[in-house]
C-alpha cells in the first residue's frame, strides 16, 4: 500500500509542469522568488515564504488589453484627424465671415460714394443755374441800340430848333449807364468776401477756378474747385518738401507756408471754420508710383485752444483705408507739437515720430505732417515721413497729400 502511494506521488509530481523561477533580492536584501502556476498565474513570495505580493492574471486578459490599447490608439488618431478637420473648417468659416464683412463694408462704401456723387451732381446742376441767369441782361443791348437810333434819327429832321436836338442827348447819356450797370454788379459779386465764409460760398456764386481766395474773416485760403464737385477749402497741403512742418505750437496755431504751395492753415482758423457749420473732411494722397487714394470723413471739427484743439472725426468712406477713425481712432484726441505733448502715450509722439504737429493717441496710424522724406520707397525710416498706414504702411512716405473741408 505504501509503495502504491509512493508511486502515485511520483507520477503526480512528474505531471506538474515545470515552474519558471527567478531569484532576486529586494531593497532589504530578502530573496524574492517567482513561480508560474498553471501557466498564467504569477506569484511572488518573499523568504520566509507565505508572503504573496502579486495576484493571478486571468487567461487571455493581456491579449485583450493589448488589443484594447491598439483600438484606443486608432480611435485617438481618428479623433485627432477629426479635430484637425474641424479646426480647418472653423478657420475657413472665420475667413469667409471676414471676407463677407469686408464685402459688406465695401458695398456700404460704394453705396455711400454713389449717394455722395449723386448729391454732388445735383449741387453742380443747381450751381449752374446762376450762370445762365446772369447772361440775361445782355438782352438789353438791342433795346439800348434801338433807343440810340430813335434819338439819332430825329437829329436830321430837327435842324432849326436847337433845344429839341439837345433834349434827346441826355436821354442817350442816361441810357448808356444802363448797359454798363450789369458789368460792375457781376464783378462785385465775383470779388465779394462779405458773405464768403468758405470756398463753397465762392463756388455757389459761380467762381469755379481753383486758386487763392480771401474769406469774410480776412483769411486767405486755397480753394479747390475741381475735386469731387469743387468748393473745397484746403487746410493742409504737402507736395514737394519746400516747407518744413517741424513747427512749434504757436506756429501751428497761426498757420504757416505758401497758399499756392505747401501750407498749414492754422489750428485757430480751422477751429473757427468748423464751429460755424458741419464740415466734411476729404484727404487726397498719391504715392511715388503714380497711384492715388482718398479718404472722406463726414464729421470733422476742431475745438478751441483751451481744449487743446481736440479733434472730432467720424464717418469714413473712400479707398485709402481708415487711418484716423478706425481701430486706432483719433476721435477725441488733442493736438501735439514738438514743444507740447498732449498725447496719451508714455512717449512724446510728436518728437519721436516725424517731428510734425498732429493728433496722437498711442501714437497714430496717420502722420500727414511728418518729415518729407522723398522717394525712399518702402525702406523709409519707420513712422517718420508722410504716413498713411492703411495704404502704404509705416515705412513709406507719400509724394503728396492735401486735406480739405466743405460743408
Amino acid at each position: 500500500m505504501a509503495s502504491v502511494l509512493l508511486l502515485a506521488v511520483f507520477l503526480l509530481s512528474g505531471s506538474v509542469p515545470a515552474r519558471a523561477q527567478d531569484t532576486r533580492t529586494d531593497q532589504a536584501g530578502s530573496v524574492l522568488r517567482e513561480y508560474v502556476d498553471k501557466g498564467y498565474c504569477t506569484y511572488t513570495y518573499v523568504v520566509p515564504p507565505g508572503s504573496r505580493t502579486e495576484g493571478c492574471t486571468p487567461p487571455g486578459i493581456e491579449r485583450q488589453i493589448t488589443e484594447n490599447e491598439e483600438e484606443t490608439g486608432r480611435l485617438k488618431n481618428q479623433v485627432d484627424r477629426l479635430s484637425s478637420l474641424v479646426e480647418t473648417l472653423l478657420s475657413r468659416v472665420d475667413s469667409l465671415s471676414a471676407e463677407l464683412s469686408e464685402e459688406k463694408v465695401r458695398s456700404a462704401h460704394l453705396e455711400q460714394n454713389l449717394t455722395q456723387e449723386l448729391q454732388e451732381t445735383r449741387i453742380q446742376a443747381l450751381r449752374c443755374c446762376p450762370k445762365w441767369t446772369t447772361q440775361t441782361p445782355t438782352t438789353e443791348d438791342p433795346q439800348v441800340t434801338t433807343v440810340e437810333h430813335q434819338v439819332t434819327t430825329p437829329e436830321p429832321q430837327v435842324t432849326t430848333p436847337e433845344p429839341q436836338v439837345t433834349t434827346p442827348e441826355p436821354q442817350v447819356t442816361f441810357v448808356e449807364p444802363q448797359v454798363t450797370t450789369p458789368e460792375p454788379q457781376s464783378s462785385t459779386a465775383k470779388n465779394t468776401t462779405a458773405e464768403a465764409d468758405c470756398c463753397a460760398d465762392y463756388y455757389a456764386s459761380g467762381q469755379t477756378t481753383s486758386g487763392v481766395y480771401t474769406l469774410s474773416s480776412g483769411v486767405e485760403v486755397y480753394c479747390d474747385m475741381d475735386t469731387a464737385g469743387g468748393g473745397w477749402t484746403v487746410i493742409q497741403r504737402r507736395q514737394d518738401g519746400s516747407v518744413p512742418f517741424n513747427r512749434t505750437w504757436e506756429e501751428y496755431k497761426q498757420g504757416f507756408g505758401d497758399k499756392n504751395g505747401e501750407y498749414w492753415l492754422g489750428n485757430e482758423n480751422i477751429h473757427l471754420l468748423t464751429t460755424q457749420k458741419s464740415y466734411t473732411l476729404r484727404i487726397d494722397m498719391s504715392d511715388w508710383e503714380g497711384e492715388s487714394r482718398f479718404a472722406v470723413y463726414s464729421t470733422f471739427r476742431v475745438s478751441s485752444e483751451s481744449d487743446g484743439y481736440r479733434l472730432s472725426i467720424a464717418g469714413y468712406s473712400g479707398d485709402a483705408g481708415d487711418s484716423m477713425a478706425g481701430s486706432h481712432s483719433l476721435n477725441g484726441r488733442r493736438f501735439s507739437t514738438v514743444d507740447r505733448d498732449n498725447d496719451v502715450s508714455s512717449a512724446h509722439c510728436s518728437q519721436r515720430w516725424g517731428q510734425g504737429g498732429w493728433w496722437f493717441r498711442h501714437c497714430s496710424h496717420s502722420l500727414l505732417n511728418g518729415r518729407y522724406l522723398g522717394n525712399c520707397g518702402s525702406s523709409c525710416p519707420g513712422s517718420q515721413g508722410v504716413v498713411w498706414y492703411h495704404w502704404r504702411g509705416w515705412y513709406y512716405s507719400l509724394k503728396s497729400v492735401s486735406m480739405k473741408i466743405r460743408p
